[in-house]
Formats: structure tokens, C-alpha cells, sequence
């Protein structure tokens, strides 16, 4: 592991892109900002990156990549922290092999995803959406009767959602779903350690929830986990949630299904690629709710993640790293 920079010495902290943590200036980043040089750039391209790591102590990021060529050219690099729960986009490898730690920051959006993820469950189930673009379309105004009834609803007492990955985020949705009534069926490819739920096989999970929500981290292992295969084995009544990452669940296959009527509903707030400026099929598809990676957003997550980002510095410049990943 490389050394920590030393406290007595100028510490460069550069943060390559910060635009997306405030909203009309209500994150404090005071904790960065105090603890060295401090230099931010609300985005960087890759190659602004490496550019841009060449005189970084520390480099933070949130989205944006953090390739090999930015790990040799940040001569004095000597951490690396991910702004962030998932870190796909930092070269962890390359970072290794110059014994450069990376860390992230896990559980910050423990409550907000949850409440993200069954926002899109609750509008899927009540087609709350539908019905208020119709009332904004004038269409109740217009009602013969006192109400609309045009989509099929379902309520979740005495469903089965079933949780694929189960962090904190999964166990905090597990928490909301019991208090619907549903029963809760969890999935882990790392294990349950605490038997709080049965570590139940993926497959068995599919075939058995009304619905089904994704909560673990991109990578090779979880890229396309659910495919068509996996589709397949799910109840055509059922709804499919990813507010985890895109690329995790095949997008091909699931405009597909949706538009064949072969799965109920989606809803996503991650894609593959973001934003979808070349499109995505879900953005068309049947019954697909789409957010813009927006479940993380709350006021209250962003600054926990601003906070936990600071501390993990402080923590790596006093000699103390911590969350370190890879």
C-alpha cells in the first residue's frame, strides 16, 4: 500500500466531478475542502482525468472514469476514493498494481434507494403515473363517472418480492416490504451471514416473487445477471426493479418481454449507458418506468456521501485507511 501523504505537507485533493451533488448549493463540502489544496471540476472526460490527476495526493471521483493512463500519470497519487457506492469506473487493477489504495463509501443512500425503489414499485402497482398524466390530459374532468378505470392494479399485501443482493440497501428495502405485508424472499451471492432470511438460489427467487428488485454491484460476475433466461423464469404478473446499476439486467431482452407481454412492468432508474443519448429500448418499451439514476439524490444522501467521502480521506491521511475496495 502506498504511504499516506504526509500531514505536514500540502495534500492535493482534486474532486473530478462534483456537479451532480448539489442543488442550488445545499451540500457542504466543507469536510473536503479543509483538509489540503483543494481543486474541483464539475466533470472531466477520461483524458481530462489523467490530465488532471498528474498533480493529485488524492483523487475523488463519482462518475467519472478513472482509467489506467490517469493512475500513471498521477505521479504522487496516492488514493483514489470512489464518491460513491459503486466504483466500475475507477481501474481498481491498475490502481493495485501501483499499490494505490481505492476506497468508497457503502450504505450512504441506505434509506434513500429503498424509498426510490418502491416509488417505482407503488406507481407500477397502482399505475399512479398513468392516471395523473391523464388527469393533467383533462381526461377525469371529461369522466362520464366520478372516476377513471383504465389499468390493472394489484396491491402488494401477501405478495412475494424477492431481493437480489442483500447490503444495506436490500435489507432496507426487505424493511419497507414487511410493512406492505409482502414476503420477503432474499437472494446473496456473497452469502447471508446473519440468517436474517434464507440465502435463497437466484432461481428459485425469480420463479417465485411478484416482484423482483436488484441491489448488488456491477461486475463481471453481475453483468446480465438477469438475461432472457432468467426472465423466462419469472411470473408474467410480475414487476422487475433495478435501481442498483445498468447493465446488470439485459435491456434487450426485457423490452422484449415487456412488449410481448411477458413480464408486467419495469421499473428502472439505471441504464447501460447514461445519459441514453443513443436511446435505450426500454425508454419505448411496455409498461417500463424509467427515472434518471435519480434514486440516490436526496438532499440528506448527498451530503451523508460529501461527509463519509471527507472521512475516508481524513482516515487514509492520518494513517488510517478505511473502506478500501479490490
Amino acid at each position: 500500500m502506498a504511504d499516506p501523504v504526509h500531514p505536514a505537507r500540502p495534500v492535493r485533493i482534486v474532486f473530478l466531478d462534483d456537479a451532480m451533488y448539489s442543488l442550488d448549493g445545499d451540500v457542504d463540502f466543507s469536510g473536503i475542502a479543509g483538509q489540503g489544496d483543494y481543486v474541483r471540476y464539475a466533470d472531466s472526460t477520461p483524458d481530462e482525468a489523467a490530465e488532471r490527476a498528474r498533480d493529485a495526493h488524492v483523487l475523488i471521483t463519482n462518475k467519472a472514469k478513472v482509467t489506467a493512463a490517469a493512475i500513471e500519470a498521477g505521479r504522487g497519487l496516492r488514493l483514489v476514493a470512489a464518491a460513491a457506492t459503486g466504483y466500475d469506473n475507477v481501474d481498481v487493477r491498475a490502481a493495485g498494481a501501483r499499490s494505490i489504495p481505492v476506497c468508497n463509501v457503502p450504505g450512504y443512500a441506505e434509506h434513500t434507494v429503498p424509498q426510490h425503489a418502491f416509488a417505482l414499485i407503488l406507481n407500477l402497482a397502482t399505475q399512479a403515473y398513468r392516471y395523473a398524466a391523464d388527469v393533467a390530459a383533462g381526461d377525469w374532468a371529461a369522466a362520464d363517472g366520478f372516476t377513471l378505470l383504465r389499468y390493472p392494479t394489484f396491491e402488494l399485501h401477501g405478495k412475494a418480492i424477492g431481493i437480489v443482493g442483500f447490503g444495506a440497501i436490500g435489507r432496507g428495502v426487505a424493511r419497507i416490504a414487511e410493512g406492505f405485508g409482502m414476503r420477503v424472499i432474499a437472494h446473496d451471492a456473497l452469502g447471508i451471514p446473519d440468517g436474517a432470511f434464507p440465502n435463497t438460489p437466484l432461481d428459485e427467487l425469480l420463479r417465485a416473487s411478484d416482484v423482483v428488485t436488484v441491489h448488488t454491484p456491477l461486475n463481471e460476475a453481475t453483468r446480465n445477471l438477469i438475461d432472457a433466461g432468467a426472465i423466462a423464469l419469472m411470473k408474467r404478473s410480475a414487476l422487475l426493479i433495478n435501481t442498483a446499476r445498468g447493465g446488470i439486467v439485459d435491456e434487450e431482452a426485457l423490452a422484449e418481454a415487456l412488449n410481448r407481454g411477458r413480464l408486467a412492468g419495469a421499473g428502472f432508474d439505471v441504464l447501460t449507458s447514461e445519459p441514453p443519448r443513443d436511446g435505450n429500448p426500454l425508454l419505448t418499451a411496455r409498461n417500463a418506468l424509467v427515472t434518471p439514476h435519480s434514486a440516490w439524490s436526496t438532499r440528506e444522501a448527498r451530503q451523508n456521501l460529501v461527509t463519509r467521502t471527507a472521512e475516508n480521506i481524513r482516515a487514509f491521511l492520518a494513517g488510517a485507511p478505511r473502506n478500501l475496495v479490490g
